[in-house]
């Protein structure tokens, strides 16, 4: 039995290997190169198990098409499911992209934890390495609560105890930017989905006239009701260039992640080892002609 510093040496020095192949050809600066991770997938995060790898594979039988694809491809899968088990359950070669985005629903922690995008056709998942930290307040004086030795603000991780899939779907359309059906999945799911439980949450308003995605993406408009649930689709938009994070860097964070570093290092290794430890990325750039955020 390879013991878990032993793994953690041959994880970083193979994708040590990878990072200096990858900046030889192109600098992994958004060509076309492709990397693949499944050597250094053997390794296990603290948290995870061979049994628990077992179960995190693709339901037979199942292809990954559209929004309702991915409901389908989550009820095959044994419960409790993690966000991390679906993600390493996802085909590869995939192809992949990443920005630092701050300005979205699902924001990036920064540069080492970016948005990260799984490219499938025209299916687009999203998610984060990473849950936001909210800072604690005092209930007396509604200030934020100070570190009295660091004096910097105490937070509160992943608060909500939720992990976000947001997932959308390009559709076609005689208007002149590019449309996309939106919705997200809510994780950990405990039971079977229903066809429009990835638009339930997104729901703006009671009266269900709008979806949050529309403060953001603009010239919303409903296209169907799946069981009593208004289905959306609107202006797709992308990163800008300047927030590319490059798949050599997040090689390289996967490379070092140290589950005992933080206090909650733990999941975003996870994160990373379900990302880039299962088989080959391929970098894509997103069209040009999506409106930039």
């Amino acid at each position: 039995m390879v013991s878990s510093s032993n793994q953690f040496i041959q994880r970083s020095f193979f994708v040590f290997m990878l990072v200096m192949f990858c900046e030889a050809l192109v600098g992994c600066d958004g060509g076309p190169i492709v990397v693949d991770g499944s050597s250094a997938g053997n390794s296990s995060s603290a948290h995870s198990s061979v049994a628990a790898e077992s179960l995190c594979e693709a339901p037979v039988g199942l292809a990954l098409t559209d929004i309702n694809s991915i409901v389908n491809w989550i009820n095959a899968m044994p419960k409790p499911l993690t966000l991390p088990c679906f993600i390493k359950s996802l085909p590869r070669p995939m192809y992949y992209n990443a920005t630092k985005s701050a300005f979205s629903a699902q924001r990036s922690k920064g540069h080492r934890s970016p948005r990260i995008f799984f490219l499938i056709d025209k299916l687009i998942l999203t998610v984060v390495p990473d849950e936001q930290d909210d800072p604690k307040h005092d209930p007396e004086t509604g200030l934020n609560i100070k570190d009295p030795i660091t004096g910097r603000d105490k937070k509160f991780w992943d608060v909500d105890g939720v992990q976000l899939l947001e997932v959308s779907l390009e559709v076609d359309t005689d208007l002149p930017t590019r449309q996309s059906i939106k919705g997200e999945f809510k994780f950990p799911i405990t039971q079977t989905l229903s066809r429009k439980s990835p638009y339930v949450d997104i729901n703006l308003y009671e009266s269900n006239e709008l979806s949050s995605c529309a403060l953001c993406h603009k010239n919303e408009t409903q296209i169907e009701v799946i069981d009593g649930q208004p289905v959306y689709r609107s202006v797709m938009l992308r990163n800008r260039e300047m927030d590319t994070v490059t798949l050599g860097f997040m090689l390289n964070e996967y490379s070092v992640c140290d589950p005992e570093y933080l206090e909650n290092e733990w999941y975003r290794c996870e994160m990373l080892e379900a990302i880039y430890g299962q088989g080959t990325l391929v970098w894509k750039s997103f069209a040009e002609d999506i409106e930039t955020f």
